[in-house]
């Protein structure tokens, strides 16, 4: 330890032998810091010090700061004292460093000059950008731990054993990155290496965004970095903290670590009260944790740091006193009143002749909401006695002047329009399938709603429990004038919140045998995101799954096709869910009513499950699992990942934005310099948002379980994980066969896991594999064969039948045909069918393309932007935007036709083979922003071809190896192409005609005499 000489000695204290004062070394111990870690870097110092036989006066708080002190004439003071704090310095041969930390006691501060507040602590005085970081010399016991834990040998006698901080460069171990001496004191006495810097920003200089050198010394290639900074609830400081932490992260992704953050939970602010008052365990949980940069990037975009206007605490929001005018936000639990809250509201305006516009994104949840608040929906109004006198609720689906609700913007002057569940409603207008023809439209008229209803003095209303910055931006943008919204966040949390059991098993096989073992005892509620026959565990195949199983239970499925279809019980079930689920055993429910609808029915369901595949984002699977309000047990199934990604799958926004926009470039740049202004012809403030919820589901979809685990955590529930993993239990611990013994009878049981084998039989859970894989097959050909016989529309009946809301099993099936017949222009047989539910048709026009002449690719890519152009009324939204142009050149320039050479025998060796490697690994960021798909150096040479050609429907069969040299076999393997036998050269062909007769067409219309001239008229045309 640094110590003062032993011939000075302060003016007035009472410091223990090693010049470090009681209650400054009690503060370090109540941060949970080792005692030697303190004696060795903690010393007391007083603002005056004399020495004892010379009496010539020091002052080594000013030295330590390298303040100027005019010492002439200077009495002794006593009047300032307070710790400090240095380590080691890795650029002057790891010896101590001269520059630390100086904290003032309470009673003795300092001011800080510029504001006249007492400083927390100060640091030498060396001009702008001297801060540097403190690297806390540790004890041999210390250095032991972080050695057990990272399996590096401590230097042997014989070897230097001078600087732990050395050691840790040398072995390029894992750090962790804290703010302040005590923090990084703390974790460093749980045995992890933990550097202290001074601020949130100073890991980096601002003015250079460069790193500070001792970081970039050890900001070493491959080198594990986390990031652990303060837990927060003052929205400006948590906006300093996610800024401080992406730039930090990046600089550090830049110079080649792998950085991943960990997020305190709460309610503790720094992570050494977190270890204090949790334990070295919670924190071992938390680390474990942690996420990686990119990902937790996106999930900081559910983050909402706006100053609330009202803050509450409570189970229930109660009357709120919302404004008459302005931009309102509500921020509460799922639970809570939100809709309630609203009820005197409504009530007011409705006396005030005030309108009322409730938009919601799914039409169950809509008339939900409007019963509530005793509104019309917009398809009830012309039956309805007032005749949405006082407004009425719709999707925003029909925000538009072409929808059948004929919306116009302008009625709404003045109103209040409440957007229920606004995170998800500005995702489905944004990326929902079933606004892709109108988006534009939706998108505009949503703009101009806003502005008129926010000056002339209106009311808008966005409300959600996972309410972000990302939503009110966008609101905010779209009124294209200033105006701060008035703002209510409810941080209430359950003190119990529910008991979840958490599956952690390759699939929901034992909850579902968990799940009969319920069903024996009573009624239970099974929240799925999935209801096609195609997926396994799907609400169709569940329900014939459990009725073969359960005969005599009454079962009732309700998703988007049984509560439009008349015939069907679940039949706009919505409006009467809490009068008739007491007359069903089991009831199995799609994201159909996976917001805002409240079951509150009481002490009927003995348990709710969830299977969820990562269909939709954990968000909206923890939001089904809460519609039962009722707290019984929760049983919980979720994919480790989710099979499906939007836009190029990237977790950082900028990345989806900046691919999309490039892909739409790429193909314009093709079509023969097409009059076509990216920029000026899209609304960059819906790409942008359109990114950022892109991004953050990606996140979630990445890393699916583990994102509802942790979301089930923060809202407060206790879970439990069930796993057939001993590994995932003990995790510090190696498991003997005892303990195996003793996990699977129960005998051992761990806080917050369960063994999977303690109750569940693993040949039960084959059986419903098995059993559940049979249905699926039956129910898909099945439902491929009603669909294949049903009787054949007209063009005129199907445009007729889709826009009806209400449709039987047979219209649906007819409907689906009709659809069959226009994209593949073929009899539709089960087998077509079948074919289509596997992606079938996108590899089918990828290869159609690319066998043929190339200006149909073109004439396809001009229809669909003119389509769109049409559609939106000269702009397009470009996450809808697909054109084929740039993939079609892309596999050309690749020579993948190349590959098509009947009993050839192909090798990795091949030319042809090696051009396609070589012309893909040179532009792998192309092909990933065009086919999303990632090539890297790993990758064999066969493997990358493959995934080119799985583009097009295609897959080369391995057949044998080659001898090798020794003449054993074991060579190169050798693949051969053979044709597919799917009757695809059917639908080229008749494809063919279709667009040969297409640009007869335009040749007869422009007056030109070959496909060659075409060229000119698409000029033109554009």
């Amino acid at each position: 330890m640094l110590e003062s000489s032993s011939f000075w000695q302060p003016l007035n204290s009472s410091l223990r032998p090693s010049s470090l004062a009681f209650e400054h070394e009690q503060e370090w111990l109540e941060s949970g810091v080792d005692r030697d870690i303190i004696r060795l870097n903690v010393q007391t110092l007083c603002d005056t010090a004399i020495d004892p036989f010379t009496h010539e006066v020091s002052y080594p708080i000013a030295e330590h700061l390298h303040w100027s002190v005019t010492r002439f004439g200077q009495e002794a003071r006593a009047n300032v004292r307070g710790w400090w704090v240095s380590g080691i310095d890795p650029f002057s041969d790891w010896q101590r460093m001269e520059w630390g930390r100086f904290k003032p006691d309470a009673d003795t501060p300092v001011f800080d000059r510029a504001n006249r507040k007492p400083a927390k602590y100060l640091s030498p005085s060396l001009g702008k950008g001297s801060s540097r970081l403190v690297l806390l010399d540790v004890p041999e016991s210390v250095w032991q731990q972080v050695a057990d834990r990272y399996q590096v040998a401590m230097p042997t006698e014989l070897e230097d054993k001078s600087s732990f901080w050395q050691w840790v460069w040398q072995n390029n171990l894992p750090l962790i990155l804290t703010e302040g001496e005590k923090k990084a004191g703390c974790l460093l006495s749980l045995g992890y290496v933990a550097i202290a810097l001074p601020g949130i920003f100073s890991g980096y200089r601002r003015d250079t965004r460069q790193l500070i050198a001792e970081l970039a010394h050890f900001a070493t290639e491959g080198r594990s970095v986390h990031i652990c900074f303060d837990f927060e609830t003052k929205p400006k400081t948590i906006q300093n903290i996610l800024l401080a932490t992406s730039r930090l992260g990046q600089l550090l992704t830049r110079a080649g670590c792998e950085v991943k953050i960990i997020a305190l939970p709460g309610p503790q602010k720094g992570v050494d009260d977190f270890v204090v008052a949790c334990g070295r365990e919670a924190f071992a949980e938390v680390h474990e944790s942690a996420i990686t940069l990119e990902f937790w990037q996106a999930s900081r975009l559910w983050s909402l740091t706006y100053t609330p206007t009202v803050a509450l605490n409570q189970p229930y929001l109660g009357d709120l006193a919302y404004p008459t005018s302005g931009l309102v936000g509500v921020k509460s639990p799922k639970g809570t009143g939100k809709t309630t809250a609203l009820q005197n509201l409504i009530k007011a305006a409705r006396s005030q002749g005030r309108r009322v516009l409730v938009i919601t994104h799914r039409i169950q949840l809509g008339k939900a909401i409007c019963n509530s608040l005793n509104l019309d929906w917009i398809e009830d109004v012309q039956e309805s006695e007032t005749q949405g006198m006082y407004g009425y609720g719709l999707c925003i689906d029909s925000l538009h002047s072409g929808s059948k609700a004929r919306f116009n913007p302008e009625d709404w002057e003045g109103a209040i329009v409440i957007l229920d569940e606004v995170e998800q409603v500005l995702w489905h207008a944004l990326n929902s399938s079933t606004c892709y023809h109108q988006r534009v439209r939706i998108l505009e008229t949503l703009r101009e709603l806003v502005q008129i209803v926010l000056s002339t003095q209106g009311l808008l209303i966005a409300q959600d429990a996972d309410l972000s910055d990302v939503s009110l931006d966008y609101l905010k943008g779209l009124a294209e004038f200033p105006i701060a919204p008035w703002l209510v966040t409810n941080q209430w949390k359950p003190e119990t919140g529910w008991d979840v059991s958490l599956y952690d098993t390759k699939n929901p096989a034992p909850l579902v045998a968990r799940m009969e073992e319920v069903i024996e005892t009573g009624a239970v509620f099974v929240c799925v995101d999935s209801q096609k026959v195609k997926g396994k565990w799907s609400s169709k195949n569940l329900e014939t799954y459990l009725k073969s199983r359960f005969p005599d239970k009454r079962i009732l499925r309700i998703d988007s096709e049984s509560v439009a279809d008349p015939e069907h019980p679940a039949f706009r079930v919505v409006d009467r869910l809490n009068q008739i689920i007491p007359d069903y055993d089991i009831v199995l429910s799609t994201p159909t009513i996976g917001t805002g609808v409240s079951i509150d029915v009481r002490g009927h369901f003995k348990a709710v499950f969830g299977i969820f595949q990562g269909v939709t984002p954990d968000s909206e699977s923890r939001q089904a699992l809460a519609r039962v309000r009722e707290s019984v047990p929760r049983f919980v199934w979720g994919a480790h990942f989710s099979p499906v990604k939007i836009g190029n799958g990237s977790c950082n926004y900028r990345d989806v934005a900046r691919s999309m926009t490039k892909t739409v470039k790429y193909n314009i740049s093709l079509l023969k310099e097409v009059d076509f202004d990216l920029d000026e012809q899209s609304d960059p403030i819906a790409l942008r948002t359109w990114a950022k919820m892109a991004a953050r589901v990606n996140a979630s979809l990445w890393s699916y379980r583990k994102e509802l685990r942790n979301g089930l955590f923060m809202e407060g529930h206790q879970v439990t994980i069930v796993t057939d993993d001993a590994t995932k239990i003990f995790t510090q611990t190696p498991v003997t066969e005892e303990m195996l013994y003793l996990l699977k009878n129960g005998s051992m049981k761990v806080p917050g896991f369960e063994f999977l084998d303690w109750r569940h039989n693993a040949q039960t859970t084959e059986r419903v594999v098995q059993a559940v894989t049979k249905i699926r097959t039956q129910n898909q050909k099945a439902e491929a064969i009603a669909i294949s016989t049903s009787a054949e529309l007209s063009s005129a009946e199907y445009d007729e039948l889709k826009d009806h809301s209400s449709q039987t099993t047979r219209k649906r099936n007819s409907k689906r045909k009709h659809e069959l017949q226009r994209r593949y222009s073929v009899e539709i047989t089960p087998e077509v069918k079948l074919k289509d539910d596997e992606g079938w048709y996108a590899q089918l026009r990828l290869h159609y393309y690319l066998t043929h002449d190339p200006e149909f690719v073109q004439l396809h890519d001009m229809q669909e932007l003119q389509g769109h152009l049409d559609r939106g009324n000269g702009k397009v939204a470009v996450q809808d935007l697909c054109l084929l142009t740039a993939q079609v050149e892309a596999l050309r320039s690749l020579k993948l036709l190349d590959m098509f050479k009947l009993d050839e025998k192909i090798r990795a060796t091949d030319p042809e083979v090696q051009h396609i490697v070589s012309f893909a690994m040179q532009y792998k960021d192309d092909i990933k922003t065009l086919f999303n798909v990632t090539i890297t150096e790993k990758l064999a040479p066969m493997a990358i071809v493959q995934a080119l050609l799985g583009k097009i429907g295609i897959k080369l069969t391995c057949t044998g190896r080659d001898q090798a040299p020794d003449g054993r076999r074991g060579g190169v393997r050798v693949y051969r192409y053979h044709p597919p036998i799917d009757d695809r050269d059917t639908i080229f062909d008749e494809w063919k005609k279709r667009d040969l007769a297409t640009l007869q067409t335009l040749m007869e219309v422009t007056g030109c005499s070959s496909f060659s001239d075409m060229d000119d008229w698409m000029q033109m045309s554009a």
